[in-house]
């Protein structure tokens, strides 16, 4: 457990976030990781395709801190989705509440998530809200609770690791 906790509070260091992001492909991240653009991504997705596989497209990063930031991450989350549309490709769109605000302000975090779930309703793809750290799942299932009152694309998945996941 102890462990576990340790590896949480490096995952929301500023220093090793930018780091990860920086150098993460070149210390073998590139097997998990479809690409470093959206092109290079959507080609591992029609290939993956090709083979019978459905994909999840995750814009990575989290635990932004500055708006300028969260609307960066919409913005390419937002050119994703007309990526994935405007090439027939088979996939969805998998999101941090983090990388779009939530630890900067609730409504900010809302209204970034509920432009990328508009876009994805518009072309009939699914938003799965990652869950993120415990600190993090009243706000997440907030979120959702809040969109799903206007889209039926969004959903969640929750960590078994969270003693209380079974109560979701």
């Amino acid at each position: 457990m102890m462990l576990k906790d340790i590896f949480m509070s490096l995952s929301q260091n500023q220093f090793l976030n930018s780091t990860a992001k920086k150098y993460g492909l070149k210390m073998g991240a590139q097997s998990v990781v479809a690409g470093t653009n959206i092109e290079e991504a959507i080609k591992s997705i029609k290939d993956l395709n090709a083979n019978g596989i459905s994909c999840t497209v995750d814009n990575l990063g989290e635990f932004v801190f500055k708006e300028e930031e969260a609307a960066a991450a919409r913005e390419q989350i937002l050119k994703v989705i007309e990526a994935i549309h405007s090439n027939n490709a088979d996939a969805h769109i998998s999101l941090k509440p983090t990388q779009l605000g939530l630890d900067i302000d609730y409504s900010l975090c809302l209204n970034n998530v509920r432009e990328i779930v508009d876009k994805a309703n518009q072309y009939n793809m699914f938003v799965n809200i990652d869950m993120e750290d415990f600190k993090h799942l009243q706000p997440t299932f907030d979120l959702l609770d809040d969109l799903s009152l206007e889209y039926d694309n969004v959903g969640t998945v929750i960590q078994a690791y969270f003693h209380q996941a079974m109560d979701y």
